[in-house]
């Protein structure tokens, strides 16, 4: 589960929760808003990793943007190494057509990996702002010249969807490249309150079986985005709901 689903919960409360719901493993989102930012003090790092007591981090979401030069990466890849981190999360940014903004986030992309070579810290770019389809992150990813291991991608289940690329097609142009899958669920493209996975409209079944298939083994992560939207459902409904599209992929 990403904490994005329950915004600004001490980290100890996080960790019951997660533990109440027989979840192993978490997603830290990174602002200043949370418990997690690139402000806190050596001591608060430590404090942070023994609070999560065994809980597997996954990674850390980021709002670093590529088309924005990539500010803050530095910070957030040496929180990465404190909290033992293996990836960070990395938007790619702007709006409307990615096509004019290819050239400089994979650029940025490019510096990005030579900044977090040898940290063991892997990057990985969400199919989101501009960047909607996996056809777009995959040409960004090709275009920066990263090895595999060293960056790759996010696929969240309704950005690509939304923006009409169908599930097979995400699967194709992000397969090799996948470092994690995001599950959510909302009524349609056009509404995106957040509902209890499984109740909406998100193919999120089939994206997790088209992974598969694809050969994905790595974290599949909930991100229930009750940060944004303050009628989503209840975060503990939308871990049952997403156990749930989990267990019949």
């Amino acid at each position: 589960m990403s904490t994005l689903g329950c915004p600004g919960l001490p980290l100890d409360r996080v960790v019951r929760l997660l533990r109440r719901h027989d979840v192993g493993a978490v997603e830290l989102r990174c602002a200043d808003d949370e418990p997690v930012h690139t402000g806190l003090s050596p001591a608060a790092r430590r404090a942070a990793r023994d609070t999560l007591d065994g809980l597997r981090l996954v990674g850390l979401a980021t709002y670093v943007r590529l088309t924005d030069g990539a500010a803050g990466l530095a910070e957030h890849l040496d929180l990465a190494y404190d909290l033992g981190a293996p990836t960070l999360r990395l938007m790619p940014g702007g709006t409307g057509d990615p096509a004019p903004l290819l050239n400089r986030a994979a650029a940025v992309l490019a510096d990005a990996v030579v900044t977090a070579g040898g940290s063991g810290v892997r990057l990985l770019v969400e199919t989101h702002d501009a960047f909607l389809r996996g056809a777009d992150v995959r040409r960004l990813l090709e275009l920066s010249g990263a090895d595999r291991t060293e960056a790759g991608a996010v696929w969240d289940a309704l950005h690509p969807w939304r923006s009409g690329e169908p599930p097979v097609r995400t699967a194709v142009e992000l397969g090799p490249w996948l470092g994690e899958v995001q599950i959510k669920d909302v009524a349609g493209p056009a509404d995106l309150v957040p509902l209890v996975p499984g109740t909406g409209a998100v193919p999120n079944a089939e994206v997790l079986t088209l992974a598969r298939a694809a050969g994905f083994t790595g974290p599949v992560v909930l991100e229930h985005e009750a940060r944004w939207y303050r009628d989503a459902a209840p975060i503990g409904d939308a871990i049952a709901g997403g156990r749930r599209v989990f267990d019949r992929r």
